[in-house]
């Protein structure tokens, strides 16, 4: 019946509405009843407000608001109260008493907040708006007092969630700063304002936006994040304005105990050898207990030395591969390591291997970091100690893999005893034939030329050969395999005094790898097979042929040694005695001299 009445009448029939609505809780289901509150407030968008009817009206809007909010409608919520919100701002009365504004006030302060919850920018910024305004009119003080500021600062944020508003969000952001400078969100705001200058790609204001901000606030959350995000997107230079800034929050003002792991990384990159050594040594030690996968470490450590701070990187590094930090996960250890190798560090390895306990039971030192440990040992001339390593790989963690195996019975055979040497050659082998399918020739020839190796320590110099040939014939060897080979088949007929045969021997090696690593040393080898045979003059040839093309090798000193002592011509030639003197012993070499025979460093 109200409904037909309405329909035929002009006159308010709202308040009508809200007391059936009330009423008919229970008895009507609730789309019926949402209907009857949506009625009731058309029904006051079709009659104009006045001075005698504010009071009524916004009572109906506010019961109506209440009603939605209730159930859930906040959408419908933000609909009724900014009409109520205009009319009690145009409307020419004294504004209602504050026992009847507060509510209003409390109930669109929730609505916009889950407006903004709930991605309405628009609703939120309206009702914010609203609230806003209203605490700049006369009368509304005791109403809005309490909540101005979280709805300027509510209006700032639901203006920044709308892509288009960025330069007015800005605005309103920088009013509720500079009108609550020491509100707990003061710092939250000037980094949201940062954003939304950059978004409106007004840089200048951006970078004077971003200063005043780590300036002001260098503890807050905001300024972590907006140093972050400058840090990994576009650095500052030591010519931009924020160079100053950004490089004394990082080195004194920020706090380091609340940055992330990409804050810190970032940081140690910026400000590197500038940190002050007990900030480096936090921020280091909270990087390595933090980066669990060691990538962080790994790009550190790259881009440290990319920007012209490879010191700063070694320092990084040498720290982490000590094992002094405690806390360091295993992947941020193992990355230092790997750096190191990668890069040709082995020094630092070598000396953190040495000072390290080989059996000492460490949880951050994982197979790649002793495989590390061992390669850097072996590369650095640690023979020794690096066949203790290398069975420690084997042995210890188990690897399997060929390269660790044939490293293992590379040092083995050098300084291992034979029969330990022989077990881990077996080993290899053992390797090879359980992927035979996966077995490559020139991994094939590896395994021959070491056991050429350690035929020669057990004195089977005709075992040895036939094992070198097969190298030197084998298709699939690299150039410097086979001359390396080749030379050695020399050297074991230089071992039997077999010189015409080594002379041979050591001319084919250049011919299987041309500038190869061993000509140098088949070179030498053969003048000294010349000088065994009386032949000074062809001794001076490889001697001066060995200075002329290999001057930096380490050969060179012992074909200068050579020269010196050979008769006339040759040893002038070579530039020996200045006074030009004959030597007062000819050459008599002993055995060890006669043949220079070492372990092969099979190095990467």
């Amino acid at each position: 019946m109200l409904c037909e009445l309405a329909e035929q009448s002009d006159a308010d029939f709202s308040v009508d509405y809200v007391l059936l609505a009330r009423a008919a809780k229970g008895q009507l289901d609730a789309k019926q009843i949402d209907e009857l509150y949506l009625k009731a407030v058309r029904s006051l968008s079709r009659h104009p407000p006045d001075a005698e009817s504010v009071a009524r009206r916004l009572l109906i809007r506010t019961s109506a608001a209440n009603h939605f909010a209730a159930t859930g409608q906040d959408d419908q919520v933000a609909k009724v109260l900014v009409p109520a919100f205009d009319e009690l701002s145009t409307v020419a009365a004294p504004p209602p008493p504050a026992n009847t504004l507060q509510p209003l006030v409390k109930l669109a302060m929730r609505a916009a907040w889950s407006a903004l919850n709930q991605q309405r920018p628009a609703d939120a910024e309206a009702l914010y708006g609203r609230i806003v305004d209203c605490a700049m009119r006369t009368g509304w003080d005791d109403a809005v007092d309490n909540d101005r500021a979280l709805a300027m600062l509510g209006l700032g944020w639901a203006t920044a969630m709308q892509p288009d508003r960025m330069p007015d969000a800005a605005e309103r952001l920088q009013e509720f700063i500079d009108a609550y400078p020491s509100h707990a969100d003061a710092a939250s705001a000037a980094a949201m304002r940062v954003q939304c200058l950059r978004k409106a790609d007004d840089d200048d204001a951006a970078v004077l936006a971003m200063a005043n901000l780590i300036q002001r606030w260098p503890s807050s959350r905001g300024a972590d994040q907006i140093v972050l995000e400058t840090l990994s997107t576009d650095p500052p230079d030591p010519t931009s304005p924020l160079w100053d800034s950004v490089m004394h929050w990082v080195v004194q003002q920020g706090q380091p105990q609340q940055w992330s792991a990409d804050l810190i990384s970032h940081a140690l990159l910026f400000a590197g050898p500038k940190l002050p050594p007990p900030r480096f040594d936090d921020l280091l030690k909270r990087l390595a207990a933090e980066d669990k996968t060691g990538q962080r470490i790994a790009v550190l450590l790259h881009d440290s030395a990319e920007r012209g701070s490879p010191g700063f990187a070694e320092q990084i590094a040498a720290t982490l591969i000590s094992g002094d930090l405690l806390d360091s996960t295993t992947m941020a250890r193992e990355s230092a390591c790997r750096w190191a190798g990668r890069t040709g560090r082995w020094s630092m390895l070598a000396l953190a291997a040495e000072s390290t306990g080989l059996n000492a039971a460490d949880d951050r030192r994982s197979v790649h970091v002793d495989r590390l440990f061992a390669e850097a040992l072996t590369q650095t001339d640690r023979g020794q100690t690096a066949a203790k390593w290398w069975a420690h790989v084997v042995d210890h963690h188990g690897a399997t893999d060929f390269a660790t195996l044939l490293r293992c019975a590379e040092s083995a055979v050098a300084h291992a005893d034979v029969a330990e040497a022989a077990r881990r050659l077996e080993r290899v082998r053992a390797a090879l034939g359980e992927e035979a399918s996966k077995s490559t020739g020139v991994q094939i020839a590896l395994v021959d030329l070491l056991a050429g190796d350690l035929a020669v320590r057990q004195v089977d110099l005709t075992g040895a050969r036939s094992l070198y040939e097969r190298v030197v014939r084998s298709p699939d060897a690299t150039p410097t395999l086979r001359g390396r080979a080749q030379w050695m088949i020399g050297e074991t007929h230089l071992m039997q005094r077999q010189f015409a045969k080594a002379i041979d021997d050591y001319r084919k090696v250049e011919g299987l790898d041309p500038g190869g690593p061993y000509v140098a040393a088949s070179l030498v080898q053969a003048g000294k097979s010349f000088e065994q045979l009386g032949l000074t003059r062809e001794a001076g040839d490889c001697y001066s042929a060995l200075l002329g093309r290999f001057a930096d090798s380490s050969y060179a000193t012992e074909a200068r040694r050579r020269m010196a002592v050979l008769p006339g011509a040759a040893r002038s030639a070579a530039g020996g005695s200045s006074n030009g003197s004959p030597p007062k012993d000819s050459p008599n070499d002993s055995p060890n001299d006669a043949a220079s025979y070492h372990s092969p460093s099979l190095r990467r």
